[in-house]
C-alpha cells in the first residue's frame, strides 16, 4: 500500500513538473513567433530581441517541434498514455539540435548573446538535463506499467 501512494506521489510531481516546463517553453515559443515583449520577454534586450527574430525557419520548425512534443508529452504522461515516451524523447532530441544550432552554428552564439559566464552554460545545462531526466522518468513509468 505504501509503495503505490509513493509512487502515485512522485509521478503527480513528475507529470506536474513536465506540464509546467512544456507550458513555459510553449509561451517562450508563441512569445517570440508573434513579437511579443510580456512576460520574461519584456528582460531580454533589444539586441537578444532582432536575434530571436532572425533565426531561420527550420529553427523555428525544430523550436516548434520541440515545444509541442514537450507539452503535449506532458499532458500524456500525466494521462498514462503511452506515446508520453516517444514524445520526450523526440523532445528531448530537438533540443539538442537547437542547442548544436544555438552553441556552434548561430552567429553570434547564444552565448555571447547572454552576455557570457557560468550563468548561460548553467541555464542551457539545466534546461537540458531537466528535458532529459524527464523523458528518463516517462520510460521508467512505462517499464514499471505505469504509462500503459
Amino acid at each position: 500500500m505504501m509503495g503505490a501512494r509513493m509512487r502515485r506521489w512522485h509521478f503527480y510531481v513528475m507529470g506536474a513538473i513536465a506540464l509546467v516546463y512544456g507550458l513555459l517553453a510553449m509561451a517562450e515559443y508563441v512569445f517570440v513567433a508573434y513579437g511579443m515583449r510580456m512576460g520574461w520577454m519584456a528582460l531580454y534586450s533589444d539586441a537578444q530581441i532582432a536575434w530571436l527574430s532572425s533565426i531561420p525557419g527550420w529553427v523555428h520548425g525544430v523550436w516548434g517541434a520541440h515545444v509541442t512534443l514537450a507539452l503535449v508529452g506532458a499532458l500524456c504522461l500525466l494521462a498514462h498514455l503511452r506515446p508520453a515516451v516517444w514524445m520526450l524523447a523526440f523532445a528531448f532530441l530537438t533540443l539538442v539540435v537547437l542547442y548544436v544550432w544555438m552553441l556552434v552554428m548561430a552567429e553570434p552564439s547564444v552565448i555571447a548573446m547572454a552576455g557570457g559566464g557560468t550563468t548561460a552554460w548553467l541555464a542551457l545545462g539545466g534546461v537540458l538535463l531537466l528535458s532529459f531526466l524527464i523523458y528518463l522518468y516517462a520510460r521508467q513509468e512505462k517499464q514499471v506499467g505505469e504509462v500503459l
